[in-house]
């Protein structure tokens, strides 16, 4: 099983290694909590966004016990770069959602980079990089309701894990099954569908363990926009994430509780990359 929080740790150090922050002189710009996400500009104006998990928080009830969750407030942009980044690895998950943003700002500025061997496959939806058959049994963990439809026209065997039952709506027909049974579900997947909000609440490392049969793991989401290399180390075939065109539009946004339809029709587009080394492999891997 993968030690939790390895990626992010992983993450950090790669862009401490990369020596981007003290290179470009960066520091946060803007920094903005949202409802449904938050959002980091830096001063070269990359930035990145994450989901806000609210609904993971029973303290956000009252005043003294919701300023204990982010006692900072108002003194965020003071942090260094590294500060927020470190934030990543926090077991308070409004502190990890501004370090996973603050990442993916930062991973931003390492695709730029020619070196990079890390480019998109495609600009738009990862479901358009994986072929999935009637055959196959495709679990997915965190409801993507605009995936459920496209994938129930073409296999019935769809398991949506996810924590609130609200996630989708009356018109998607299919059942909603309990986190607690990650462990039985996830392993009998051929097709693992992740929401990149794991990388927030520290749990896609375990989740990752489970998938030993899976021959495609899809992490998706404009959380997941980070550098690939942890996550393709670790089985992940395919990260889905998004590329912000405009931040002041982004962080705008945010902060009048916008959701993924807003910022992809006003300032990100959504990008996949494949990791084709691991995708060959478990694409065309032998039965045991």
């Amino acid at each position: 099983m993968y030690e939790r929080k390895s990626i992010v740790r992983e993450l950090i150090q790669i862009i401490k290694k990369s020596d981007i922050i003290s290179r470009f002189n960066l520091t946060p710009k803007d920094l903005r909590i949202g409802v449904f996400y938050t959002g980091v500009v830096l001063s070269t104006g990359h930035a990145g966004m994450s989901y806000t998990p609210v609904q993971e928080i029973p303290e956000a009830v009252c005043c003294p016990r919701s300023h204990a969750k982010m006692p900072q407030a108002g003194e965020l942009l003071k942090l260094t770069t590294n500060d927020l980044m470190e934030y990543a690895i926090d077991d308070n998950v409004l502190k990890a959602a501004v370090g996973i943003a603050t990442i993916n700002a930062l991973s931003a500025i390492l695709f730029e980079d020619n070196k990079c061997k890390y480019k998109p496959s495609i600009y738009g939806d990862v479901l358009d990089l994986i072929d999935i058959t009637e055959k196959d049994t495709v679990v997915m963990v965190g409801a993507f309701p605009p995936f459920i439809k496209r994938i129930q026209e073409v296999t019935k065997k769809l398991f949506v894990i996810e924590k609130n039952p609200k996630a989708v709506g009356k018109n998607d027909m299919v059942k909603i099954e309990p986190d607690n049974r990650l462990q039985e579900i996830v392993p009998g997947g051929d097709i693992i569908i992740i929401t990149g909000v794991t990388l927030v609440n520290h749990t896609l490392e375990p989740i990752l363990g489970l998938a030993r049969k899976a021959s495609e793991i899809i992490v998706v989401g404009p959380t997941a926009s980070v550098y690939p290399e942890p996550l393709f180390k670790r089985g992940v075939t395919v990260l889905g994430g998004v590329k912000v065109n405009d931040a002041e539009k982004m962080i705008h946004i945010i902060g009048e509780a916008g959701s993924g339809y807003d910022f992809f029709s006003n300032c990100a587009d959504k990008i996949a990359i494949r990791n084709e080394v691991v995708s060959d492999v478990k694409r065309y891997k032998q039965p045991a």
